[in-house]
């Protein structure tokens, strides 16, 4: 769908607007900060995987908790309305997609995310790994190639609500509603392989490890 500029803004602070009532008057419970924070004081760069239909769990405690990141947006203009929500909340933005193919800018996004990562101190990126298109829950691959060359490392917040707003988009877009009760799982730090991996081996070793949490806190929130 195409949004004007006018209407884009509009609906980024709309959509604000109702993030903002949603995740200020639920209650959060939040495990595994311990390991996030082991993260940040290795001083290593770190790549926070999630899942499209759930990010913005961990993109709202990121932001409230003032610690900044960078997410990669795609350039079609639904996520244009997002990328200017995110904006607002203190992200960084990496315009493109890492899907490969023409128009999509993989290989830009991909320089710079390496460029981001070289830079002194604890640099994080959010990466969406079954965007942008789906399917859902199921890891693309390039994120663990990444992570192994430039010393990276990669952790998963996964997120669940005892009540929920679920879109007809097709990653199954959650947000909370009002009043319910947050649960935000931060996982331990995946164990890097010690081999090289093949494409499909990387996405079964991602994927596992990212629905392994994703599952444990929907089964805090009794979702199915």
């Amino acid at each position: 769908m195409k949004h004007s500029t006018f209407m884009s803004h509009l609906w980024s602070y709309l959509g604000q607007f109702m993030f903002a009532i949603v995740y200020r008057t639920s209650r959060w419970e939040i495990s595994g900060e311990e390991h996030f924070n082991k993260a940040l004081a290795s001083g290593k760069p770190i790549m926070l995987c999630v899942w499209h239909g759930r990010f913005s769990f961990p993109a709202f405690w990121l932001a409230k908790n003032n610690i900044h990141a960078h997410a990669i947006a795609s350039r079609h203009g639904d996520a244009a309305i997002i990328a200017r929500i995110f904006k607002r909340w203190g992200f960084g933005l990496i315009r493109g997609s890492s899907s490969r193919g023409k128009d999509k800018g993989g290989r830009d996004v991909i320089r710079k995310m390496n460029r981001i990562f070289d830079a002194p101190g604890t640099s994080i990126i959010a990466v969406t790994n079954d965007g942008p298109k789906g399917p859902p829950r199921i890891a693309k691959p390039g994120s663990l190639a990444i992570a192994l060359k430039k010393d990276v490392q990669i952790i998963t917040i996964t997120g669940s609500a005892s009540r929920y707003k679920t879109f007809g988009s097709w990653d199954k877009f959650r947000i909370p509603k009002p009043f319910s009760t947050v649960y935000l799982n931060i996982a331990p730090l995946l164990e890097m392989p010690s081999e090289k991996l093949s494409s499909e081996e990387e996405v079964k070793y991602l994927s596992d490890y990212m629905n392994k949490y994703q599952d444990e806190v929907d089964a805090l929130a009794k979702i199915n």
